[in-house]
């Protein structure tokens, strides 16, 4: 992926409301969003840096968050 793509998924899932609750420092932890081919993304801070987030697909070993993630980001 692309870093561009990956801010843009970045970006959707912001704007769609699909972020946790933020921390002390007013930033979420986690961000998610879903791409055009239904594959759900998850961005998280990084411990060192809760200002900077990596981003990866949530894999087959976590149905039940990207079924959560597909039906919460189609109600948005």
């Amino acid at each position: 992926m692309l870093l561009a793509e990956a801010q843009a998924l970045f970006a959707s899932g912001l704007s769609k409301g699909m972020f946790s609750k933020p921390g002390t420092n007013g930033l979420p932890k986690y961000v998610w969003a879903v791409d055009g081919n239904g594959d759900v993304y998850e961005s998280k801070t990084r411990p060192e840096h809760e200002t900077e987030y990596h981003g990866y697909r949530l894999g087959d070993d976590e149905v039940t968050m990207r079924r959560y993630v597909i039906d919460e980001w189609k109600l948005r």
